[in-house]
């Protein structure tokens, strides 16, 4: 019709009772789309670096943004939110982090559409709205999250950590722009419908993104949350299965090394520097050794304890090829990751204290560190630093990722004890032989004694020890009950070092120095 602009298909819009050709009036409902579509550009927009983290080993938002919360929360704040949240944290913090990111690209993406009323040029805005999100992780979160400004330090480097950027920022200004409409005085390039059509193709895709991202912080959840293995009595194993084996890491994207490419320095205050290869780590005569690693964050009776047969190298032999300098005080290790802690030299030139890459007889898996990784007998897991690509020995007392947090310098393991049969709240009938059991720990310090208390810790009775695997190890201990009234029982277990010292009953929290306290559980002994 005469006066109809082109592309309008002679449609009129109505706004208010009134009716207009050739002028966007949105209604208030179609003012949501734009913010739906930078909620959702901005989310996908983060999915999809996550996804190039994964493949290529580039710098993940929400990591990036972990390491900086983690880092200026108070410390009283911190241990108070990991008690609470304990294994589900990570995915919470994700999906968090997720949420953020929408209302931000909401926001943007209103400020677009104003943009766009004032006659801004299209290619503009979406040029605008690209170099807004590449900066804002570029420049922003990369140097905040420690890899430096377009993450000339992290493990990918530059290159592609900016190519990874800037395909999240084209994917979350191609979704806006889907979304924002022309300025009120330009034509209307599609008709509703179509813009319709194209945002639920990207709503779609936003559906199999969140997917992605539920599955993911599902897969980071059960990864920090396995269910403790145990035998036919419901004892845990002597040695623990590598499947089994518990896994922690600060990462939400894990790095994968390449072993043809990989190469470990040995540098800072020695005389003479090295650098080793995977083939010429395992060309090296090799000694195993079985010990437990536990995690500074276990709670008592908490499953994030495990014993290996580790095999590799002693790194006192390496350090002694450098020739440390008279005046080195620690030696640091330095992970793919970006993660870095340290011990003191003399701990270091421990026999004990291995370089490894083997674990049960099979090459490191990834999540433990492949392809080597360090191992420190009676020193929490923080300090036996996975993914290793350099040492440095330091003249000063090197403080670390977590000791930066707030966390312990020393890490020494404390004594502890759990209970693993039977369960709390377990119901047991009564005349029956019950087999109670756990392990204890203490470090190379040794298990001298358990003792089980089956009224609260009113009186004690001693329980058998097995003969543990090898000096660094958990002891297993079992005793056999029979009851003899119904009721509530309060079963608690404590163990004695090797030097005859009785385990800290005191409660503590993990943060800084690792937990304290008794296991206890309540069983109810009832008619059979």
């Amino acid at each position: 019709m005469p006066g109809d602009e082109p592309g309008d298909g002679g449609l009129a819009y109505s706004y208010q009772g009134q009716r207009c050709r050739g002028q966007r009036v949105m209604t208030k409902r179609q003012r949501w789309i734009p913010f739906f579509a930078g909620a959702l550009g901005s989310m996908i927009g983060a999915l999809v670096v996550i996804v190039l983290a994964q493949l290529w080993q580039t710098p993940s938002p929400a990591q990036l943004l972990t390491d900086r919360i983690t880092a200026l929360l108070p410390l009283s704040i911190f241990a108070a939110l990991l008690g609470a949240l304990e294994a589900a944290a990570k995915p919470l913090v994700f999906l968090l982090i997720l949420i953020g990111y929408g209302l931000i690209g909401g926001l943007v993406a209103l400020l677009a559409q104003h943009l766009l009323a004032r006659n801004v040029r299209q290619i503009t805005v979406a040029v605008g709205m690209m170099a807004l999100f590449w900066l804002a992780h570029a420049v922003v979160l990369a140097p905040l999250g420690g890899v430096g400004i377009v993450g000339r330090s992290a493990q990918a480097g530059p290159l592609w950590t900016s190519l990874a950027f800037l395909i999240g920022a084209l994917s979350f200004a191609v979704i806006v722009m889907s979304g924002v409409t022309p300025g009120s005085d330009q034509t209307v390039s599609v008709s509703e419908r179509r813009r319709f059509l194209r945002l639920g193709a990207y709503g779609l895709l936003g559906l199999v993104a969140a997917g992605y991202a539920l599955r993911f912080a599902g897969q980071l959840f059960a990864r920090s949350s396995r269910a403790p293995v145990t035998d036919a009595q419901g004892l845990t194993p002597a040695l623990t299965p590598t499947a089994d084996f518990y896994v922690v890491s600060k990462n939400f994207v894990d790095p994968k090394v390449d072993p043809s490419s990989w190469q470990l320095t040995v540098t800072g205050h020695v005389a003479h520097p090295l650098t080793l290869r995977y083939t010429e780590l395992k060309a090296r005569p090799a000694l195993s050794l079985t010990t437990t690693l536990e995690c500074i964050s276990n709670d008592v009776g908490g499953d994030l304890i495990s014993t290996g047969q580790w095999t590799g190298i002693r790194l006192a032999d390496l350090l002694q090829e450098a020739q440390p300098l008279p005046d080195v005080v620690d030696v640091v290790f330095h992970a793919a990751d970006g993660y870095s802690d340290s011990i003191p030299l003399m701990k270091a030139l421990q026999p004990t204290t291995l370089l490894v890459y083997a674990l049960n007889g099979e090459p490191l898996p990834t999540e433990h560190g492949f392809p080597a990784r360090i191992i420190v007998p009676n020193i929490y897991g923080m300090k036996n630093v996975k993914w290793l690509t350099a040492i440095e020995l330091v003249p000063y007392d090197f403080k670390g990722y977590w000791q930066e947090r707030g966390w312990s310098d020393s890490a020494i393991v404390q004594t502890m004890s759990r209970i693993d049969v039977p369960h709390n709240g377990e119901r047991i009938p009564l005349g029956g032989k019950v087999l109670i059991g756990g392990i204890a720990f203490a470090g190379e310090r040794g298990i001298s004694r358990v003792e089980v208390s089956l009224d609260g810790g009113e009186s004690w009775a001693p329980a058998m020890l097995e003969p543990p695997l090898s000096p660094l190890t958990w002891v297993r201990w079992r005793m056999y009950w029979q009851p003899r009234t119904v009721g509530a029982y309060r079963i608690v277990v404590r163990a004695w070092d090797g030097t005859g010292s009785p385990q800290d009953a005191k409660p503590r929290p993990p943060l800084p120095d690792g937990a304290t306290g008794l296991h206890t559980i309540t069983v109810r002994v009832v008619q059979s």
